[in-house]
């Protein structure tokens, strides 16, 4: 004798199995969760996000300390390759197995570099407006889209002229309010992103206040300068549209904290020698949002630095630019782990 279920405890035992993913296909799905894997990273930013290459020869130099190859005895000849001198956004790239054509030891065809690097030395939240803008305008590429994953991690430029800019914004109530209203542009910009149906990571600002720069100002300006950077942030996380499967928000600023606080690391100095570092006091923003710096900072390499002991204990490179040794390794896999991770 056959027994029929009821048609609510069906729906219930169907529910269960869908949620749990053990039905190849609920609802007319073809399955619970499908992993995005992109086929293009593209990346933009200020520095900390970076590769320069001048000379258009494939082995780029960054902004955080580069490697050198060890066959030339000189110390003249970078090597981008080194995966222990990459930062973030090349880890990231590593990891989906794409490439720079900024970085490109094997001479692979143009067709085949697929991270393209979009970020700038010095940008500004106003400044990725325009790289976005300009991404987009290019016939020499497709558009985004689907297959796209985004990186942007911008602010902290923002935040060193919001802070010097004692004219404009003359109070600390006047530098906060800017601060969060930038960081607002910026939620704003990532949200049209995924418009495109790209998805986006997007890092939120460190706090200033806690670079090698900041506390040579004095401990109330290095505190200023923290709170500017909380404001951008707040703005950013206010306006972001994040339901976790578009937008993953990465807390660098979380991360920097712990290595500063926690992370047995030197705080204070600089790796890298006065010759090889940006120079922060004389910079200012020009009309296109970008803040002019040094380019010799790119010539930091291991060579330049009193012993090695500082090129991997020192997590500052310069006044305000992280070591990609030390940092850059911690905030890569942050954003690889927020990639891979269900449901973006």
């Amino acid at each position: 004798m056959k027994f029929a279920l009821p048609a609510r405890l069906l729906r219930a035992l169907a529910a269960v199995g869908c949620s749990a993913g053990l039905l190849a296909s609920c609802g007319g799905g073809t399955s619970h969760y499908d992993k995005f894997v992109p086929s293009r990273l593209i990346v933009f930013g200020d520095e900390y996000s970076a590769l320069t290459d001048p000379k258009s020869s494939g082995n780029s130099a960054n902004y955080a300390m580069n490697a050198l190859d060890s066959s030339d005895t000189t110390n003249a000849t970078l090597l981008c390759s080194d995966s222990s001198r990459y930062i973030w956004v090349q880890r990231l790239a590593s990891y989906y197995g794409l490439t720079f054509k900024e970085c490109n030891p094997n001479n692979l065809s143009s067709s085949k570099l697929n991270a393209l690097m979009q970020a700038q030395y010095g940008a500004t939240e106003r400044a990725v407006e325009a790289q976005i803008s300009a991404f987009q305008g290019d016939i020499g590429h497709d558009a985004l889209g689907s297959n796209d994953l985004v990186t942007v991690w911008v602010g902290m430029n923002d935040v060193i002229e919001i802070y010097k800019d004692s004219v404009t914004y003359s109070s600390t109530a006047d530098k906060t309010t800017e601060a969060e209203a930038r960081g607002e542009a910026l939620g704003r910009l990532i949200n049209s992103i995924t418009d495109t149906g790209a998805r986006v990571l997007v890092a939120q600002v460190f706090e200033m206040g806690s670079t090698p720069w900041a506390k040579a100002q004095g401990s109330s300006e290095a505190k200023l300068m923290t709170s500017i950077s909380d404001a951008f942030n707040q703005g950013l996380r206010t306006t972001l549209l994040n339901d976790g499967s578009k937008i993953g928000l990465l807390t660098f600023n979380d991360a920097v904290a712990n290595l500063v606080q926690y992370g047995n690391y030197e705080t204070t100095e600089a790796a890298c020698d006065d010759a090889h570092v940006a120079d922060i006091d004389n910079a200012s923003a020009d009309s296109n949002g970008y803040l002019d710096g040094s380019a010799s900072l790119p010539a930091c390499t291991s060579a330049t630095v009193p012993n090695d002991n500082a090129a991997k204990k020192d997590l500052w490179v310069d006044g305000i630019h992280l070591n990609s040794y030390i940092a850059h390794s911690t905030l890569g896999n942050l954003a690889i782990s927020r990639a891979t991770s269900n449901p973006f």
